[in-house]
């Protein structure tokens, strides 16, 4: 089983501290999601585990016999945003596999994304134009992009923010099933509580720039600290089918 290890993790900007002091301990076959009001640092804080913006601290991915691994081990899915390439499906998640289409590309990467896009559903689109794509269809393949490479380490950013009630479900069963069935680590930023209820393993609360809670779903969803952090009273309550839901009520102080 791999271990993700965080370690007094932070990010500055400008000299100015936008996180720190974040510690926590991942491990692999549990998806964690991180949540918190706007703007306390969730983007920040997945973009500084990607390495793609400067940070502080350590983050240590260690396997089963203790052997450091490398950050090819990691595949980052951004938040969506609007499409202008001409690529296919099929090529935009060959790049996952290949990073210049220039290249001679083997078999074997053709059959893992014929494979991966039928898993997904997403075959009878291969040869679609990725741009003309449903927001729903264009994050099922960047979703494809990055589990092609078979990453031990899935960081998703805000992946439901723009999707229907469907595809929200589709995209985090995909990651649910990815991280059990190959005993990765997924990260995940939600915004929606009851999402986060459902799918996680584990959650990070994250507000003022730090960690404010860290732990199983029903001890970070507790009512007087959503209150606290989120300045909205909730209620927590377990539906007919035993989710966990959170409903937020009124404003508790003005904002």
């Amino acid at each position: 089983m791999i271990t993700m290890k965080i370690s007094e993790f932070g990010v500055s900007y400008q000299r100015k501290m936008i996180l720190s002091n974040i510690s926590a301990v991942l491990e692999g076959g549990n998806l964690a999601s991180i949540i918190g009001p706007n703007g306390v640092g969730k983007t920040t804080f997945i973009k500084g585990i990607a390495q793609l913006i400067k940070s502080h601290g350590h983050v240590i991915l260690k396997d089963s016999d203790g052997k450091i691994l490398s950050w090819d081990n990691i595949a980052y899915v951004p938040q969506m945003t609007t499409a202008t390439t001409d690529l296919s499906v099929f090529e935009m998640v060959l790049l996952g596999r290949v990073k210049n289409l220039k290249w001679k590309v083997e078999q074997h990467h053709i059959d893992a994304v014929t494979q991966i896009l039928s898993e997904l559903g997403l075959l009878s689109l291969s040869y679609n134009s990725f741009s003309r794509l449903s927001g729903g269809q264009r994050q099922l393949v960047t979703m494809a992009q990055a589990l092609v490479a078979k990453p031990r380490v899935l960081l998703l950013d805000e992946p439901t923010s723009a999707l229907d009630l469907r595809h929200q479900l589709q995209v985090l069963d995909i990651a649910q099933q990815y991280t059990k069935q190959t005993g990765a680590i997924t990260l995940v930023v939600l915004h929606d509580l009851a999402l986060a209820a459902r799918y996680s393993d584990y959650i990070l609360l994250l507000n003022k720039g730090g960690l404010a809670k860290e732990g199983l779903p029903k001890d970070v969803l507790n009512p007087a600290l959503l209150q606290k952090v989120y300045q909205v009273e909730v209620d927590v309550s377990v539906s007919s089918e035993g989710y966990t839901t959170v409903t937020p009520i009124r404003p508790s102080v003005a904002c």
